[in-house]
């Protein structure tokens, strides 16, 4: 499934190598990993702050799935992607676009993934989800979808034919469908359980769910920029966005946007070890071709 979204081959050129001139007309797009209205909200105050400081009109938009990002960057609709950490890896892959910050949570430069049941419910492991509903994220969504499938090879359970599997891009709805018991389990990014739009309508979301399976650390997500934008409007936007780090009110729309503490800076080897749990998961990901995209 992970094969269908990714290019056979990225492009080997070098950031800048083939730069335009300096565009001050730049737009960002968001992956939907949560309610979308509480994303626009942030995204939006983000970009007038990014835009004070750069002297460019910067807008955000919050996109429809997690490969628009790579389909944007790669028709230069989107010049500043904020992803999770294998949506980069695609959007790399498919048209050379490499991160220039990447997020902190906790002192950590990454995060993990969860694994949630009903505290009520018997399920102890994942190996005791055989037969079970199931709610993965977006298939380009490493803490829903990719970690946690191999967490699960690695327990002998096929997550394609072992599980009633079904699919739900939101991450918040993911947690609220395992807490009104629509799903047996669910994954999603740590700790999408305390996002205003689930904690704040489930106020006993953390006590009536319960943590199965933590992965390993995942590389922390990036904002990432296309291949081609011009080097001192990326130098200008990264400078903006690591003060935006450190501005007391910046700080609030980072944490209220994806739980974001703080921004450092990132480079594509950031997730070489990534790459390892893609191909563990699918071997043939980075080989496959990729259709047109829908």
């Amino acid at each position: 499934m992970l094969a269908v979204l990714l290019a056979a081959c990225g492009s080997s050129a070098a950031p800048g190598a083939t730069a335009e001139p300096e565009k001050t007309d730049i737009v960002m797009g968001f992956v939907p990993s949560r309610d979308v209205n509480q994303i626009q909200a942030s995204a939006d105050s983000i970009a007038q702050y990014l835009s004070k400081e750069t002297g460019y009109k910067v807008t955000s938009k919050t996109l429809t799935s997690y490969a628009a990002v790579a389909e944007g960057m790669t028709s230069k609709l989107i010049d500043i992607g904020w992803g999770g950490p294998l949506d980069y890896v695609t959007t790399h892959n498919q048209n050379g676009a490499y991160p220039i910050t990447a997020s902190v949570r906790n002192g950590v430069k990454g995060y993990k993934a969860f694994v949630v049941v009903k505290s009520s419910s018997a399920i102890q492991s994942l190996k005791d989800l055989k037969g079970k509903s199931f709610a993965f994220g977006d298939t380009l969504s490493a803490s829903s979808n990719l970690y946690p499938k191999a967490g699960m090879l690695k327990e002998g359970l096929n997550p394609e034919a072992d599980l009633k599997a079904t699919k739900i891009s939101n991450q918040s709805a993911i947690a609220i469908a395992v807490y009104q018991g629509q799903v047996d389990g669910g994954a999603f990014y740590d700790d999408a359980r305390t996002n205003k739009e689930v904690v704040g309508v489930f106020p006993d979301v953390l006590t009536a769910t319960r943590i199965i399976w933590t992965s390993p650390l995942i590389p922390a997500d990036p904002q990432f920029v296309r291949k081609d934008l011009n080097k001192t409007t990326v130098d200008k936007l990264k400078a903006a966005m690591l003060k935006l780090s450190s501005d007391p009110q910046g700080k609030v729309w980072l944490k209220d946007l994806f739980t974001i503490d703080a921004l450092v800076e990132a480079t594509d080897t950031d997730y070489d070890g990534l790459r390892d749990v893609i191909k563990s998961v699918n071997p043939g990901f980075f080989a496959s071709p990729s259709p047109t995209a829908k």
